[in-house]
């Protein structure tokens, strides 16, 4: 058996060692703090303020989004035919008009032949919060619930708001449109289903107080009904 032998230490060396547990000890922690993931700057809940700010910022995205795309619409060669069965061709826009043909027979309205302004809302919202059957116009006034906004002259749309026209003739028909921008009380859209031949995505800008109908963007034929909300 070896026998244990005691080492006489030095009060000098007792002072290296405990320097040196003392870097040992410090450098572990760094490497710990290192290591752990960090923490959030606060773990205080967000106050009822902070939340609406967030989602204010959030709604503001998503019409930006709208907008861009109706946007997009209006400048991009887009798909049509001009017979049920014939050949694909691509629009050539110009301007504020973006022809697609003349026979309803497009890209938006997967060349059904049918009327495709809701469609084309429908596309530019991204097919996300629609009503049912967006396809026909008046489900934009008649099933979207409190985001369906009667025409007040004090109440004005947002970019991304669809507005709203009825048929004079039969309020079971109309329009609609894509908001992409309010100055004051002029709102400007770019619709589908309007325009050259009443067959293109097309510029407009109403004024909001016109008086030739009852009150509002006005078109011939139609009254103007209010608008759907975006979010």
């Amino acid at each position: 058996m070896t026998k244990s032998t005691t080492i006489p230490v030095s009060g000098n060396t007792r002072i290296v060692a405990r320097a040196l547990s003392a870097l040992l000890a410090g450098g572990l922690a760094v490497s710990q703090a290192q290591a752990a993931p960090a923490e959030p700057a606060s773990a205080t809940p967000a106050t009822t303020g902070e939340k609406s700010a967030a989602s204010a910022s959030s709604l503001a995205l998503t019409r930006q989004q709208i907008v861009a795309r109706a946007e997009h619409a209006l400048k991009t060669p887009t798909k049509y035919r001009t017979a049920k069965n014939g050949p694909i061709k691509l629009s050539t826009p110009k301007g504020n008009n973006n022809y697609l043909g003349g026979h309803n027979l497009n890209v938006y309205n997967n060349y059904n032949g049918q009327s495709w302004c809701g469609h084309f809302a429908a596309a530019m919202w991204g097919k996300q919060g629609v009503p049912a059957k967006y396809e026909a116009s008046q489900r934009w006034r008649t099933h979207m619930g409190n985001r369906f906004h009667p025409y007040r002259v004090n109440r004005l749309p947002q970019p991304a708001d669809v507005l709203v026209w009825t048929n004079t003739s039969n309020s079971a028909f109309g329009h609609v449109g894509v908001v992409v921008s309010v100055k004051g009380r002029s709102v400007t859209t770019i619709e589908g289903n309007a325009g050259a031949g009443t067959d293109s995505v097309t510029r407009r800008t109403y004024s909001w107080d016109d008086k030739r109908a009852t009150g509002g963007p006005y078109l011939p034929s139609k009254k103007f009904a209010g608008f759907a909300s975006a979010r």
